[in-house]
């Protein structure tokens, strides 16, 4: 027999599970999560988890900010799970080619209440002495960052979806999608079908793939990104904040267990990937790179070690925003292209494609500078910082 739903979100990443938390927190009751393997094993259970909140268009900084709130107020908001948010504060250097940007990007957030400031090279090591700082020209901080756990906040957030009652189909494949007279009717999946109005597509480095099933172009590319953990030695032993160098284009966060996890903030699109068929391992050649660039960064460092490491995957859009919408096909919802900024957009995202599917659009809302015809039309969104992960 047929099951039904008033919404199916595609994909059990940490974007699907908040469209779901936040759709049952709207009223709607008839949702289901559909993952093909289990939550948050995608690029979620990949990402770095980072919370920052520079960033450099208006809509995003509001986005992050609101975001922020979600994740220091989780528990109450979820059941009493946990996110496992832990607030270190982020430092972020430049060189002279990127002071400029960042001091516009500096000024926008402190007009939507985001707590930064411009830092001095000298200000950066009064607030970590171990970093570098004499190829800096300039910097800021913003003690509210940190990072949390992506399985973690993706379960919590399910799990408070399902006490409102949505329902999560783990191990269960979406093979098509369903329309008549021109407006999607459902979803086939490896376990039946489910009659539905309204399909969301959150399937992250799936989501082109997705897209075609109904016969919508969802412009993504898929992008491998690789994370090196490093054992911190003994001097070197405390947490250190979310350090962005812009210089070595590296990023860096504290791990449990005393280990620093190690990023890379360059462009990766010339390492294309096949989502299901990619090198989810990192080379010697490519530890060893991230290792060079965090001891430049971190000279206490040389004295650490090789722990661990992995490579997820990006969906990147062309203009490296996210793309949230509903489609040309009524009743087909688009939520994905996060460009490695989707963990740390995730509550505000899910927000907002509630408010889309239960409200409608609305005039001025945040929601249309992610419209999917903004490539089409000739206007993708333009940071300062370019397209980038930093954008």
């Amino acid at each position: 027999m047929t099951q039904t739903a008033d919404v199916v979100i595609v994909g059990g990443g940490v974007t699907g599970a908040s469209i779901a938390y936040h759709l049952v927190h709207r009223g709607v009751r008839k949702v289901v999560v559909v993952e093909k393997r289990f939550l948050a094993s995608g690029a979620t259970g990949k990402s770095s988890a980072c919370v920052r909140q520079h960033y450099s268009t208006a809509e995003t900084c509001r986005m992050v900010l609101q975001s922020l709130r979600f994740f220091e107020t989780f528990s109450e908001r979820t059941g009493g799970r946990s996110a496992s948010f832990v607030r270190v504060g982020y430092l972020l250097g430049v060189d002279v080619r990127l002071r400029e940007p960042m001091e516009r990007a500096v000024a926008l957030q402190r007009s939507v209440g985001i707590e930064t400031r411009v830092l001095t090279p000298k200000e950066i090591h009064d607030i970590e002495p171990r970093v570098r700082v004499d190829d800096f020209v300039a910097g800021c901080y913003e003690p509210e960052a940190g990072y949390a756990d992506p399985a973690g906040t993706t379960q919590g957030l399910a799990g408070a979806a399902r006490d409102g009652g949505a329902r999560i189909l783990e191990d269960t494949e979406v093979l098509g999608i369903t329309t008549a007279g021109g407006r999607v009717t459902g979803v086939r999946t490896s376990r039946g079908e489910i009659a539905a109005p309204v399909v969301v597509n959150a399937a992250g480095i799936w989501g082109d793939r997705v897209g075609r099933m109904v016969g919508v172009d969802v412009p993504i590319s898929v992008c491998r990104h690789k994370i090196s953990f490093f054992t911190r030695p003994t001097e070197a032993a405390s947490p250190h904040p979310l350090v962005y160098d812009l210089v070595q284009n590296i990023y860096t966060r504290p791990e449990t267990g005393g280990l620093t996890l190690v990023g890379s903030l360059e462009s990766e699109l010339g390492d294309q990937a096949d989502p299901d068929r990619y090198n989810e391992g990192v080379t010697f050649e490519e530890t060893a790179d991230a290792m060079e660039r965090a001891v430049h960064r971190f000279p206490v460092m040389e004295q650490g070690q090789v722990a661990k490491g992995w490579a997820g995957c990006f969906d990147v859009s062309p203009d490296w925003h996210p793309i949230l919408d509903e489609s040309p096909v009524p009743g087909f919802c688009v939520a994905v292209g996060f460009s490695g900024h989707g963990f740390k957009l995730s509550p505000a995202v899910g927000d907002m494609m509630a408010r889309l599917i239960v409200d409608g659009k609305t005039p001025g809302d945040d929601i249309h500078a992610f419209r999917l015809s903004r490539f089409a039309e000739g206007r993708p969104i333009r940071g300062t910082y370019g397209d980038s992960l930093m954008s």
